[in-house]
């Protein structure tokens, strides 16, 4: 491909990524389907583009969003909202993850014959629901508060889960023979949380710091996201996790007034909303290019496997369900806001993201999983845009009564 051809995909692909977003914001359609295929049209259909020279940079290229839009997602968190008020969010998360990622490891069990440490890892890539999709179409069906903050708390929180234990699973899979396979896993996530929030707190409060003695310089915001880059990297050399320290990092920075009060650092500062706006921008032009780059790549080799991933969706849907009933208990929201919570459940650009970081680690025997994440992705997005249109159908007509 010459310099002009590669423009000119470039300028293609985000002008239609930002109609896509747009599309998104005016109907409440992800655009993640409009993306996928667009790769899937330069990719396998016209061949613009050839899928073996993108396959190698998978694992770079998936740590680069997980930094991006992780730091991106803590510096738009309310730190009081975390803390105080959703505490339902927590536990909606950790049931919805664990749930699904228990039910996935004794489908693919039963149904395929895996063993039962392939299927927590398969489960662990699809338990959480995408925070790049959650959190605009809450906005966007205009349910409750509450509800919107749930789901945008639930979301951030299940994508954290999901890299955490992907990456402990993964730890276990690559380490020297004779180590207890669970200390491996433990071990993995309890380093990763630790290290990761430990790193990313006091790098947040460092730079909070050096922020104020260099405000309103023009270089501070792509400084501080190359902090957030460097910083991924030095908590994955520590053993830690660099998605929990960029995650951190950036809610430290975007709630720098309640940390510096809390802490009697004098001169607080945060995150601006130039800054936010900026590292926003960011995170669309990288969704937007991973997306797209997936559709590259995407290449379906079993039919059974993607029946498998559509039946495994309607699975998820309803263990959700249950999930949902369960951190409900003893609320006053009404049924249909949990009808609502329930079918918030699409995957995204996280789960697709540690498929491709299984690719970096280079373990063998997960050629499947290509296939059941990507219909999953794709199934689980349908599902929630049909069943949001029509409950918020259902929204209107009671508001109407």
């Amino acid at each position: 491909m010459d310099v002009a051809s590669a423009f000119i995909l470039v300028g293609t692909i985000v002008i239609i990524g930002f109609l896509g977003s747009y599309f998104f914001k005016r109907t409440g359609i992800p655009d993640i389907l409009i993306l996928i295929s667009l790769g899937a049209l330069f990719g396998p259909v016209l061949n613009l583009v050839e899928r073996e020279s993108l396959v190698g940079v998978a694992p770079i290229f998936a740590a680069l969003a997980i930094a991006i839009i992780l730091f991106d997602g803590g510096l738009n968190l309310n730190l009081h909202m975390v803390i105080r008020e959703s505490p339902r969010a927590t536990i909606l998360a950790f049931l919805g993850f664990f749930f699904s990622m228990i039910i996935t490891a004794v489908f693919t069990f039963f149904v395929l014959g895996w063993g039962i440490l392939q299927g927590l890892l398969l489960g662990a890539i699809i338990g959480g629901s995408s925070s790049a999709i959650v959190i605009p179409l809450a906005n966007k069906i205009n349910v409750s508060q509450k509800v919107s903050t749930l789901l945008s708390l639930e979301s951030t929180f299940t994508d954290a889960l999901c890299i955490v234990f992907v990456i402990a699973y993964l730890q276990f899979f690559t380490a020297s023979p004779g180590e207890s396979g669970f200390a491996i896993i433990a071990r993995g996530i309890v380093s990763g949380f630790s290290i990761g929030i430990v790193i990313g707190f006091a790098s947040g409060v460092l730079w909070l710091k050096v922020l104020s003695s260099f405000t309103d310089e023009p270089y501070e915001d792509i400084l501080t996201l190359c902090i957030a880059l460097l910083l991924y990297g030095l908590s994955e050399g520590a053993g830690g996790n660099g998605a929990i320290t960029a995650l951190i990092f950036g809610l430290v920075l975007g709630n720098g007034v309640k940390v510096s009060d809390s802490l009697y650092i004098s001169h607080p500062i945060e995150a601006s909303r130039i800054m936010k706006r900026f590292q926003s921008e960011i995170s669309f032009i990288i969704r937007t290019f991973f997306f797209t780059y997936l559709g590259v790549i995407l290449y379906f080799y079993d039919l059974r496997l993607i029946l498998i991933g559509v039946f495994l969706s309607f699975i998820l849907l309803l263990v959700r369900y249950g999930a949902v009933l369960l951190s409900t208990i003893k609320s006053p929201i009404i049924d249909i806001d949990k009808n609502m919570i329930t079918v918030m459940l699409p995957r995204g650009l996280v789960n697709a993201v540690l498929f491709q970081l299984i690719v970096g680690y280079g373990v063998g025997g997960f050629e499947p999983f290509q296939d059941i994440v990507i219909t999953v992705i794709i199934s689980t997005v349908l599902i929630c845009t049909f069943g949001a249109y029509l409950l918020k159908t259902r929204y209107y007509s009671n508001e109407k009564t």
